[in-house]
């Protein structure tokens, strides 16, 4: 007992500090003479860049999903750069499926800079858009129906960017649903004309009343009503071969012993399928037939678009000539479009 009492005594005692005698350092004293050439973070990593392309953007394909915006902005603006040398490289399609739902962002400088990413993409090698057009319509589709308004005012310039580099591939597979969603943020409603008072109306739009804020601005309707055109010129219009190699006379004779660049060539003709005539319509396709038919050729998508969708517009585009201004310009634009269309239809 004597000598524990004597070591807690020796605790307490302060010892004298001899001159020239550095103090003595206490028994749980860390030790810090050693010289640390790198630093360890648990939580952070730092990204440097490396003579491998491919792990540089694997590591940064998370921060498409980083909480600030400002990063996802510089993230899209670092792989503007990197695109062209990675557009044949198997990392592209995982690029594309991390940076496309980001057309649903609610940061407007990141729409911006993904318009811009995708338009890079589309200037290397449009058949990358090609190849990635069901998600992009997907998400196209989704932000034409968002609730935030600015996200369905920039959903024509996606739309529009997809029409520049895969237009043909678009009206093909998806020429009923791009009109709809136009339809949508135009605030357009597309319902069946009554023929008799027990006839049914089947509203396939949103009324102008359900669009939030949209039919009220008319400072980005010209803008919906220039992807408009530019998707029935897309779709509607017979396209001029400008390639001197297709002029050739023997180019019609040389593709009819081609492979078909498109499933089901003879779809048009309607070889496997059983129609019933209907005796309330006289247009070849109902409504509600719109959303499954199949729209690969040029004869097809105009039929269903002059049953549907051509008075409508027409009835919409007297109201926005009379306004003037750039909706006005473009509504006429458009007209003179529609008129088009209709002639090539009764040649």
């Amino acid at each position: 007992m004597a000598k524990k009492k004597t070591l807690k005594q020796q605790d307490f005692v302060k010892k004298k500090l001899k001159v020239g005698k550095p103090k003595q350092q206490p028994s749980n004293a860390t030790s810090t003479s050693f010289v640390a050439k790198t630093i360890h973070v648990p939580n952070q990593v730092k990204l440097r860049e490396t003579n491998n392309l491919e792990n540089d953007v694997l590591q940064r394909l998370s921060l498409c999903k980083h909480h600030s915006a400002t990063t996802r902005k510089e993230i899209l603006i670092y792989f503007q750069n990197v695109i062209p040398q990675m557009i044949h490289s198997i990392l592209i399609s995982r690029l594309l499926a991390n940076c496309i739902p980001l057309i649903c962002d609610e940061d407007k400088q990141v729409r911006n800079e993904l318009l811009k990413l995708l338009e890079v993409v589309g200037e290397a090698d449009s058949n990358v858009l090609r190849l990635h057009l069901r998600p992009l319509v997907l998400f196209i589709s989704n932000s034409m129906t968002h609730i935030v308004p600015s996200i369905q005012r920039d959903s024509s310039r996606f739309l529009q960017c997809v029409i520049t580099y895969s237009g043909d591939e678009l009206v093909r597979l998806f020429w009923i649903k791009s009109l709809k969603g136009l339809f949508n943020i135009l605030g357009w409603s597309l319902t069946h004309p009554a023929n008799s008072a027990s006839s049914k109306t089947v509203s396939m739009g949103i009324t102008s009343s359900n669009v939030v804020s949209i039919s009220k601005n008319n400072k980005f309707k010209h803008q919906h009503l220039n992807a408009l055109a530019q998707l029935i010129r897309a779709g509607l219009l017979d396209q001029q071969l400008d390639d001197e190699s297709s002029q050739n006379t023997d180019s019609a004779l040389y593709s009819k012993y081609l492979i078909p660049p498109r499933p089901q060539p003879y779809a048009y003709l309607k070889l496997f399928t059983r129609e019933f005539s209907s005796a309330t319509t006289t247009a070849q396709f109902s409504l509600q037939e719109l959303d499954h038919l199949a729209c690969e050729d040029i004869q097809t998508r105009r039929t269903a678009f002059l049953d549907h969708f051509h008075n409508k517009i027409m009835n919409e585009l007297s109201h926005l000539i009379k306004e003037g201004g750039d909706c006005g310009r473009s509504a006429a634009t458009l007209s003179n479009l529609l008129q088009e269309v209709q002639k090539q239809q009764n040649v």
